[in-house]
């Protein structure tokens, strides 16, 4: 005789469940020791209530399905979740969101490279921020910021640029673009980090040509910025920023502000020079605005500009790579200031253009405790033209009685 299957059950609550599977996520992605990262389980199938118990791979362990845990030391470490249902069913599984990679790198901080000792964070006002830097137990940088980006737009009836002002012809801009993009409106999490946007990377040849840098996007809606700052055995350092292409479908102009306060061994004896056309250097002698004038110093890595105190100094070299050369070339800017620590652009009242050239007041510069800005420009075509990214690099040579 033929049994007819039952219409009170069906053939699916005769199979066996799924089997039990665990996995997790964690924030953020780049991880600092002492940062507070937060592990996430992920379980399904078998049959719930779970028990969630962690093995973070640095000798400490946990309960819960989600865990914040902070790591002491700089390391690789391989993290395991297990789940246990309530049938006693066991899984492990230590591949974060389905990655073949199960290991994590939390990273050390300050940095400590080539006799370098850098101490350095990432704001939403000025990216990647550097202060209190050493190289072999000797304070060189005190403060290094890139404030902003100032965005300039053509003027739709000639060439030249937006100012925002009443009776501009503007379609874009003008902007005074800061990272406020590296933080999400809710959590106010910092994304660059979230998201694994920083990068602590040594040089590809560390043979001929060694350094150690801290990369991160500076995220910035509708433009695509990143800042480099690089470190070298020999006592050099470099600020870098590419900038791909963005912003409106109209020619316009970067112009990256950096601020510098920089250490001598004796700051009331400050000074900033630039090469002239002569062959020689002429100290600046006043707080200005100066004009880059294409006069380079061979024997000096090709600097244009030289800050020290009589006894070290920094010679300093712009390298700008533009790459719509049929737009004109625009010189950079060097704005030399006494040292106040309230001298920071305040971009978001203002309409026009932001230039730190505001500050500059006809106060005596020349053997004070002074800062500076350096202010380059580059046009671009804008997003709807192609093109490799621009680069602009400022190299900081140390000559004298540095050590």
């Amino acid at each position: 005789m033929t049994v007819s299957p039952s219409h009170f059950f069906t053939s699916s609550a005769l199979q066996p469940l799924s089997p039990l599977t665990a996995s997790f996520v964690y924030s953020p992605k780049f991880i600092l020791i002492g940062d507070s990262v937060n592990f996430t389980a992920i379980v399904s199938n078998g049959t719930a209530p779970y028990t969630i118990s962690w093995n973070f791979g640095d000798g400490q362990n946990g309960t819960g399905i989600e865990i914040f845990h902070k790591f002491t030391s700089p390391g690789t470490y391989v993290v395991n979740v297990t789940a246990t249902d309530s049938n006693s069913q066991t899984k492990s599984n230590t591949c974060p969101e389905n990655s073949t990679v199960c290991s994590m790198t939390v990273q050390a901080w300050p940095v400590q490279r080539f006799g370098w000792l850098i101490h350095w964070n990432i704001t939403q006002t000025d990216g990647i921020n550097l202060w209190n830097i050493t190289d072999n137990g000797v304070l060189v940088i005190r403060d290094v910021r890139l404030a902003g980006v100032q965005v300039l737009y053509k003027n739709i009836q000639g060439f030249g640029i937006c100012t925002g002002l009443t009776g501009g012809t503007c379609i874009c801009g003008p902007f005074y673009d800061e990272p406020v993009a590296l933080y999400g409106p809710a959590s106010n999490e910092m994304l660059a980090k979230v998201n694994g946007e920083i990068f602590y990377e040594n040089s590809t040849d560390m043979l001929n040509n060694p350094y150690f840098q801290i990369r991160a996007a500076y995220r910035v809606g509708g433009y695509h910025y990143q800042e480099i700052f690089r470190f070298y055995p020999s006592g050099r350092w470099d600020t870098e920023m590419t900038i791909a292409r963005g912003g409106c479908d109209l020619d316009h102009v970067y112009e990256p502000h950096w601020r510098f306060d920089l250490a001598t061994g004796n700051d009331s004896y400050d000074t900033m020079s630039t090469y002239v056309p002569s062959g020689a250097w002429q100290d600046l002698i006043w707080e200005g605005n100066y004009t880059d004038n294409g006069f380079r110093d061979l024997s000096h890595s090709g600097s244009e500009w030289r800050f020290g105190d009589e006894g070290r100094y920094y010679y300093i070299t712009p390298t700008i790579i533009r790459r719509d050369l049929d737009l004109p070339y625009m010189p950079s800017n060097l704005i030399l200031l006494l040292g106040r620590p309230n001298e920071i652009e305040l971009s978001h009242p203002e309409i026009g253009i932001e230039n730190p050239v505001e500050f500059v007041n006809g106060e005596l510069a020349f053997r004070h405790d002074i800062v500076f800005w350096f202010i380059p420009r580059i046009w671009d075509h804008g997003p709807a033209n192609p093109a490799p990214p621009k680069d602009i690099t400022l190299s900081f040579y140390p000559y004298g009685s540095w050590l």
